[in-house]
């Protein structure tokens, strides 16, 4: 009777344990962690109040926490995706961020958008320099070679804790990147999260994190759903760092905490987790945000690296791609608000380069802000002008399909005086579309398109005429005829909240370059790197001016 009993026993810790499971226990972890650095490597002034620190920037950020770490319990510093971003990413390929991630002692990263900015090629190349374990566990591939450089999830040492990591991307943020050919993201989160869970839990993690690439929803949505999430750290979204912590109640009586440290390392997170009976101790957990300034000394390995580079990337942007002969005007309210010079001029470069029969291009799409000099133009205007090194594809549409886009477009334009523009009702203004090979007349008295979430709640009625160039004459375009389109993958992907539904359903092909090339071999070999920008009369605006 007693060996049963005892056999009974024994069978029974088995299936509660499992072979090699954490047992409950007692103890701290001090989790430090930055989100979304996006190349940010040196501090930044972002105010024009005087006096004002510059901020932020991993070389600083990495000082700030090895100087803490000194005085916490188990510390371990983790980063969540988005680490690459902009210029210095097209640039270098990941060589500054991946060396100086490695300098500040970070111990496993995420990936975020920004990483597939510039194709798979690109960001494989980026991995093959780093040796941080990077977990995403909802990511499927077909390829090898990035498989091979990513991790499911992982149990890294801190202390005498041991401490599980998976990372989650949110499915809805692939349509605001380059969607590579041959990736994915697997959309049962709940499943997959349960899945890392329990592996982890085998692996003998003590505590286990979420490094989080999901939106605040999204999260919220896991914490209640699945037991054993001890932390969830970051966000899919630019939102403001988390002051407080947010604690949530899983299903099975344990607590998990969401936090945010914010953009650019301008905040470490210091998450001062403790655990009781291997839950997380609600009462006896804290959280910190640690400001990074130019007011604290440098992490010296960090800061060489990130010099290096900075100088390397200054002298590249200093080359002169071609001259303009007036300023060029990339304005907000000019983009947003009509007919734009240097619209035509980007848009007019996308159909030279992809032979492509029309071209458009979303006015958000064009940054800036502000009047460039007559003169020459340098790589650095370039990549303030064309920040997010879309690629070219060239869509077929028939000329029904060209007109609802278009109608679309003319909703984001805002009427100067009696125009009642909800943003929740309309498109916003940057989605409003610069065009070549094209002439529109758009009636700013008729009814606009108003949509709701990601779909059309009502057709507008602004488009009062079309025509397409072909053969050098201005011609309609039939319901049926159909006609080739070249744009960006952004507006391939529906332009970002996917309103534009018939450019993501039409078929389509890669033309094999970026915006910035298109724009360069455009000025260069059309124009002999010297252009005059004008305004053609493709964009009439009739009852009324618009305002961005």
């Amino acid at each position: 009777m007693k060996k049963h009993l005892l056999c009974g026993l024994l069978l029974s810790l088995c299936v509660l344990f499992g072979a090699g499971t954490a047992l409950a226990r007692d103890g701290k972890v001090t989790l430090y962690s930055i989100n979304h650095l996006q190349s940010r490597l040196l501090p930044a002034q972002i105010t024009t109040k005087q006096p004002s620190p510059s901020v932020g920037g991993l070389s600083w950020a990495a000082s700030v926490v090895k100087a803490d770490m000194q005085k916490s319990a188990n510390p371990i510093f983790v980063t969540t995706g988005e680490v690459v971003a902009g210029t210095m990413w097209r640039y270098f390929k990941g060589r500054p961020e991946m060396a100086a991630l490695s300098k500040a002692g970070v111990a496993v990263n995420m990936l975020g958008k920004h990483e597939f900015d510039y194709g798979l090629d690109h960001l494989k190349e980026a991995l093959s320099r780093t040796d941080i374990p990077i977990v995403i566990s909802n990511l499927l591939t077909q390829d090898p070679d990035l498989e091979k450089s990513l991790r499911k999830n992982l149990v890294l040492q801190a202390g005498d804790m041991k401490v599980g990591f998976f990372g989650l991307l949110s499915p809805g943020i692939m349509r605001l990147t380059n969607r590579p050919k041959g990736v994915s993201l697997d959309p049962d989160l709940g499943a997959i999260a349960r899945g890392m869970v329990a592996d982890l839990r085998r692996k003998g993690a003590d505590v286990i994190v979420l490094l989080s690439g999901l939106y605040d929803n999204e999260s919220t949505a896991l914490a209640r759903s699945v037991a054993g999430i001890h932390v969830i750290t970051g966000s899919g979204a630019p939102v403001e760092e988390t002051d407080k912590p947010i604690f949530i109640d899983d299903p099975e009586g344990g607590t998990t905490v969401l936090i945010w440290s914010g953009v650019w390392a301008k905040f470490v997170g210091r998450l001062g987790l403790s655990l009781k009976d291997g839950k997380l101790d609600r009462q006896d957990t804290s959280w910190k945000l640690l400001p990074v300034s130019d007011r604290t000394a440098p992490d010296p390995g960090v800061l060489a690296v990130a010099v290096e580079y900075d100088q390397k990337l200054n002298q590249a942007l200093k080359r002169v791609v071609g001259r303009f002969e007036q300023s060029i005007d990339a304005r907000n309210k000019t983009l947003r608000s009509g007919e734009a010079p240097i619209g035509n001029f980007i848009t007019d470069s996308f159909r030279w380069k992809t032979g492509a029969d029309v071209a458009l291009m979303n006015s958000g799409g064009i940054r800036g802000n502000i009047l460039y000099p007559a003169g020459e133009f340098s790589e650095r205007n370039l990549s303030d002008l064309l920040p997010f090194g879309d690629r070219l594809f060239v869509l077929t549409l028939t000329g029904r399909e060209l007109r609802r886009a278009l109608e679309l477009s003319a909703s984001a334009l805002i009427r100067e005086e009696g125009d009642d523009y909800d943003p929740l009702e309309r498109l916003h203004t940057g989605a409003f579309l610069q065009i070549s090979g094209l002439k529109v007349v758009y009636d700013l008295s008729a009814p606009p398109t108003l949509v709701s979430g990601d779909r059309v709640a009502a057709p507008g009625r602004r488009l009062k005429s079309l025509a397409v160039l072909r053969d050098g004459e201005w011609r309609e375009i039939g319901d049926e005829d159909t006609c080739t389109v070249a744009t960006t993958n952004w507006m391939v992907n529906g332009g970002g909240g996917e309103k534009y539904e018939m450019l993501r359903n039409a078929p389509h092909t890669e033309a094999g370059c970026f915006d910035f090339d298109a724009f360069v071999e455009y000025l260069t070999v059309v124009h002999g790197g010297r252009a005059r920008l004008q305004r053609e009369g493709r964009i009439s605006l009739v009852n009324g001016r618009a305002k961005e």
